[in-house]
C-alpha cells in the first residue's frame, strides 16, 4: 500500500486502541475521528478529553484535526445521501460487526 500502510493494519484501523501499532497521538485523533461522529455532543464537556488533547496538539493542530475530520464526515453523508461513489461498503455504526451492506444504498 502508499505511505507504508499494511494491508493488515489498514483492516485493523478500528482496533486502534488495542493493537499497539499507533502512537498516543495516532490513537487520540482516531478516537476524536470516532467521537466526532457518534458522540460529538458529548467530547464537548469532557474535560480529560481536552487535557489529553492538549498534551498531544498544539491548539491549531487540534483545529485542524477537528476541521478535517468534520469535512470528512461532511463528505461521507453527502455521497451517501446522493448515492454517490458507493464502490466500498462502509460501516455506518458504532459497531464494527455489523454488515455495512444493511446501511449503504445502491
Amino acid at each position: 500500500m502508499q505511505q507504508g500502510l499494511e494491508e493488515d493494519l489498514y483492516h485493523r484501523v478500528s482496533e486502534y486502541a488495542d493493537i499497539g501499532a499507533f502512537s498516543e497521538a495516532e490513537k487520540l485523533a482516531a478516537e476524536t475521528a470516532e467521537r466526532f461522529c457518534w458522540d460529538h455532543e458529548a467530547m464537548m464537556s469532557d474535560e480529560d478529553y481536552w487535557a489529553r488533547m492538549k498534551e498531544h496538539f498544539t491548539d491549531q493542530q487540534i483545529l485542524e484535526l477537528v476541521t478535517l475530520i468534520g469535512y470528512c464526515v461532511a463528505m461521507g453523508r453527502t455521497m451517501a445521501i446522493l448515492d454517490i461513489a458507493n464502490d466500498c461498503a462502509i460501516n455506518q455504526t458504532p459497531d464494527p460487526t455489523e454488515d455495512p451492506s444493511r446501511y449503504i444504498h445502491g
